[in-house]
């Protein structure tokens, strides 16, 4: 249904009062006309807003059914006001006027179109008054009006909600009023209404505490107005009420928050600075910080937050930093980590955990500072042990392929070598005219002998047991030489001064780790290939109970400010050129286990020399001998002693036997277990040959089972290609240290005398 701001009902002669609206009201008033039927149906709601509504009257009208209408839709929370327009005089001596009529005009007086205005303006002034009402009872704050010469007070629908209470128990006297008021606070809110009265003082923030329907009390401020008389008398005191309680409980928390947070940050166990973000200037600092820096606050204070930090800063830190400030802005929380300069000069690694914070509508820079310089030396002693652990299981990886290549190679080689050695005696017995064969097989053993070396190299540098506690350094440097020779033959020229043989508590494979590091990092400090000019020089000597390896190069040389840095894991300058940053590191800590030391002195331009201190092994005398089995009976000398040959490479079991089949009654099995048989079955043996690595049953087990039929302790000679698993490489050590192993490729002559001295002891 269309809205309208005055309605005329179509009773009898609503025509004529529809015309007499239109004219009062003008064309700024939307005026017009309802059926009977519409009204009574009207779709009522609390907050309806229906306007004036007209009711033309004539003599015999009853209006009765439209009071009742009228009531039950104001009942129901409409706002309309209502108007009677009477057609004579005479109708309105005789018309009874109920409840529900506003006003009433006669259509004929005069004045009626003033008439109709004024009543249409007094129903905009209730609507108006109605939306105040509306607005009051749901605004934040509560209002109020006291009637001073009637000391009545009139509270709105929220200042009672305010106060808990259900609007019909709000007071309604200023004296029930003052009973809500605290005891501690009447006479200062009394003071403040007298004051306003009387002095014209501003009634503004009046605060008071007053209590709740549930008893307890809350936090409230006053503000209000006298409305005065032409005498200057108050005669009403309107004002509003806001309910303070719950701010001021959150001004509490923020003042007790406040508190906490200084008791924190002066006494927390990391250093905290705040700085201005816009200055950079310090505005804060706790005592922590004192002992951090090693200034008193007051020094920090006012300084600049960059005097904190070291004033050349590596350009790794200023990107860091910078990156740093960036995510504060964004997350307003990051961490990183940066050194800071105390006021002795030493610069110390610090972890800076900062915030932003809003502080009196200023942004303000938290930081956080934290000594780090333990967990700095944790995590590089930790990167260190872990690279070490990963190149020792490199380097283990290396020698058991390297102890399965050497072995894989001697065998062959050994029956390759044997054989040309036979060859060559037999050609010196048959054909000594035939010089151009000589000069075949001395090349072939050349050859041979070649790769016997490469592969002894092999083996001594990539050793994994672990029965290996100490080395010949010498030896070690004329190994790792040749190893390292491939890639420093084309950059400099390597002069060697060897003059110490005592033994060092460092494995080959140790040793020969922090040599092969020296050397290639030498290696690498030519910027050109010029052989010339690139020198290194590596000399040994004796001094006191240490021995000295100084290894000096005319290269690039290191700058002052990285000499420290190059003990650093990872660090290094050559990565292009294969350079991990590992090795320096790895050296220190081997020699240092081992109570050694190194250092390094380089010069721009000039070169680098690593002098290297390592102590001499102590060595330890065994005492031990086992005690083996009785000695079987001398054997009598008139015969060839028998030799018991033991090896699964049936051309190596073959060359073996051909070399002693002169000088021993020879017995040769190609199975440990075979070799057993013959001693089951009562035959002895005064001479045992047999190969280390063996399907079926090991050398170091035959060795076992032969003990332990019989006094062959001392009767064993062991050949080896090399052994694989660590049980075994001990096993072979300790026969080693006796002298009882020829290791494969193995030449006839020293073989035989070995034999010998062996039979003979």
């Amino acid at each position: 249904m269309e809205t309208y701001d005055c309605l005329v009902l179509d009773l009898e002669g609503a025509s004529d009062v529809f015309a007499l609206a239109q004219r009062a009201l003008g064309s700024s008033t939307k005026v017009g006309q309802l059926a009977v039927a519409d009204f009574f149906k009207l779709d009522i709601k609390s907050d309806s807003e229906i306007g004036l509504v007209v009711f033309p009257v004539s003599g015999d009208s009853k209006l009765m059914p439209y009071q009742e209408l009228v009531e039950s839709y104001r009942a129901g929370g409409a706002n309309l006001s209502t108007l009677l327009v009477v057609d004579s005089h005479e109708t309105i001596k005789n018309m009874p006027v109920g409840s529900c009529c506003d006003g009433m005009v006669c259509a004929d007086w005069p004045s009626a179109e003033h008439l109709l205005r004024m009543a249409f303006r007094d129903h905009k002034l209730r609507s108006e008054n109605r939306a105040l009402k509306i607005f009051m009872d749901h605004s934040a704050d509560g209002y109020w009006i006291w009637d001073i010469k009637r000391d009545a007070i009139e509270w709105s629908r929220r200042t009672a909600e305010l106060m808990g209470l259900e609007p019909h128990r709000a007071p309604k006297t200023m004296c029930a009023f003052s009973a809500l008021v605290h005891p501690l606070d009447k006479d200062r809110v009394k003071q403040a209404t007298d004051n306003h009265f009387l002095h014209h003082a501003p009634y503004r923030d009046i605060e008071m505490r007053m209590q709740r329907a549930d008893g307890t009390y809350g936090t409230y401020v006053a503000n209000g107005m006298a409305l005065r008389n032409q005498d200057g008398t108050p005669v009403l005191l309107v004002g509003s009420l806001s309910d303070r309680t719950l701010m001021q409980r959150v001004e509490q928390k923020l003042e007790n928050t406040q508190k906490r947070f200084d008791l924190l940050f002066h006494h927390m166990n990391d250093a905290a600075v705040l700085a201005d973000i816009e200055t950079g200037l310090i505005l804060e600092a706790n005592q922590p910080s004192e002992r951090l820096w090693g200034k008193s606050i007051s020094q920090l204070v006012g300084s600049h937050q960059t005097e904190l930090h070291p004033p050349a800063l590596s350009e790794e830190a200023r990107l860091a930093f910078t990156d740093h400030i960036a995510a504060l802005m964004k997350n307003k929380r990051a961490t990183i980590q940066v050194p800071i300069l105390r006021m002795n000069g030493e610069v110390v690694p610090a972890e800076i955990s900062s915030s932003l914070l809003e502080i009196e509508g200023k942004t303000r820079i938290l930081g956080v500072f934290r000594d780090i310089s333990d967990r700095v030396q944790a995590d590089k002693d930790i990167r260190e042990r872990d690279a070490q652990i990963q190149l020792s299981s490199h380097l283990s990886s290396i020698g058991t392929l390297a102890a399965g290549v050497a072995h894989e190679i001697n065998n062959p080689l050994t029956y390759v070598l044997g054989n040309l050695e036979m060859l060559k005696g037999l050609t010196q017995a048959q054909w000594t005219q035939n010089r151009e064969a000589h000069e075949l097989i001395d090349a072939a053993l050349t050859g041979a002998g070649y790769v016997r070396e490469i592969v002894s190299d092999l083996k001594a540098i990539s050793s994994r047991g672990e029965h290996e506690q100490a080395s010949d350094p010498c030896e070690v440097i004329r190994i790792a030489s040749r190893m390292v020779m491939a890639d420093l033959k084309h950059r400099a020229t390597l002069k060697l001064q060897l003059n110490s043989s005592a033994r060092v508590p460092l494995s080959s494979t140790r040793m020969s780790q922090v040599i092969l590091n020296i050397l290639s990092n030498s290696a690498r400090a030519f910027s050109d290939n010029d052989l010339s000019k690139n020198h290194i020089e590596l000399t040994t000597q004796e001094a006191g109970d240490c021995v000295h390896i100084d290894i000096k190069d005319n290269g690039a040389g290191i700058a002052r400010e990285d000499l420290e840095r190059i003990w650093t894991p990872f660090y290094t300058k050559s990565r292009r050129q294969g350079g991990t940053g590992l090795g320096l590191a790895i050296s220190r800590r081997i020699l240092t286990e081992v109570g050694g030391s190194i250092e390094v002195q380089s010069e721009i331009g000039v070169g680098t020399t690593v002098q290297i201190q390592i102590p001499f092994l102590k060595e330890a005398v065994s005492s031990d001998k086992a005690a083996g089995p009785l000695p079987t009976p001398p054997l009598a000398p008139q015969r060839k002693p028998k030799l018991l040959v033991v090896d699964d490479n049936a051309l190596i079991l073959a060359l073996v036997s051909k070399i002693f089949q002169q000088d021993f009654d020879v017995t040769s099995c190609s199975d440990a277990r075979d070799a057993l048989g013959h001693i089951d079955a009562g035959q002895q043996f005064d001479l045992v040959v047999s190969d280390l690595m063996m399907p079926h049953m090991s050398g170091k087990v035959f060795f076992a089972e032969m003990c332990r039929r019989g006094a062959y302790e001392d009767r064993f000679l062991f050949i080896t290609a090399g052994s694989v698993t660590e049980e075994d490489m001990a096993f072979e050590q300790r026969m080693f240290d006796k002298g009882r192993v020829i290791q494969k490729p193995f030449q006839a002559a020293p073989f035989r005398l070995a034999a010998k001295e062996l039979l003979a002891n």
